[in-house]
């Protein structure tokens, strides 16, 4: 008695699994469909709209009230008015631990800590615009999201 109900049971399973799954549409076919598409395109026009797209999309520049962060000492790239931002973190050892890593490098990074909490990994400080954007450019594979800090 049991190996029927459970034959009945296991049929029962596999014919609504087999009939409640199927679609109820019909299948439309669109002639032309599956036409490989060309296009032409002029490439110095693709490559300068590729580059200004670029150089929009990396253009960062943020004002910010920040002051050192609590241990800091280099004044001297502090006064600077451009300074290049590579990581902020909202805890602080997290900030000091890539600098460390940045100052094992040959850098001199500095921590800086904005109104907001927030604490600045600055890798280079400069006082001309084109000189921060220079260096962005240079570290841009590794820190692709790099941009120019403003003290307000």
């Amino acid at each position: 008695m049991k190996k029927i109900l459970g034959m009945f049971l296991m049929a029962a399973i596999v014919l609504a699994g087999s009939t409640s799954c199927k679609s109820k549409q019909k299948v439309t076919e669109i002639s032309g469909a599956n036409v490989e598409a060309t296009a032409k395109t002029n490439t110095a026009a693709t490559t300068a709209s590729t580059t200004a797209t670029a150089a929009t999309e990396t253009e960062k520049t943020r004002n910010e009230k920040f002051s050192l962060a609590e241990g800091e000492t280099n004044i001297a790239a502090f006064n600077s008015k451009y300074h290049v931002v590579v990581g902020s973190f909202s805890i602080q050892q997290n900030a000091k631990n890539l600098q460390r890593t940045l100052n094992s490098e040959g850098n001199n990074a500095l921590v800086v800590v904005n109104e907001q909490g927030m604490f600045r990994v600055l890798i280079a400080s400069f006082n001309e615009y084109t000189q921060a954007r220079e260096r962005i450019n240079q570290i841009n594979t590794r820190f692709p999201d790099a941009w120019v800090l403003v003290q307000k």
